[in-house]
């Protein structure tokens, strides 16, 4: 059995929220006339209508969106896999788990800005 510091857990706890934070930016980037709500509900739903949104932009921002996207779901897999690794004997650090917490937000951050913030009209 793990027993994590609770330096540990604190760390964990941030990554987690930081990850469902993301998939809620990405259930909305990819809700289209859709419920983003009912997709954010629905485990890995966020991802995939993201993605199928990114292959059904315009072509002048579809590469540029689909990276963004691809750049998020590496982000999720990792933060995954680190957790997933505790139990496997891996690293149990607390600056780990921060580490991920802070690509998870640039993430967030960059699909946010690049994507949902609503545009100027110069």
């Amino acid at each position: 059995m793990v027993k994590l510091a609770e330096e540990t857990l604190a760390a964990v706890g941030r990554m987690t929220v930081a990850a469902t934070e993301l998939e809620h930016v990405l259930s909305r980037l990819g809700a289209g006339e859709a419920d983003p709500d009912e997709i954010f509900a629905r485990a890995g739903a966020p991802l995939l209508a993201a993605r199928e949104a990114a292959r059904s932009a315009p072509p002048p921002i579809r590469a540029d969106y689909a990276s963004l996207v691809e750049g998020a779901a590496t982000q999720l897999a990792v933060g995954q896999a680190a957790l997933r690794a505790v139990w496997r004997g891996g690293r149990t650090d607390p600056a780990l788990f921060d580490e991920i917490t802070a690509r998870l937000l640039r993430c967030r951050d960059v699909l946010h800005d690049r994507l949902l913030a609503p545009q100027g009209t110069d």
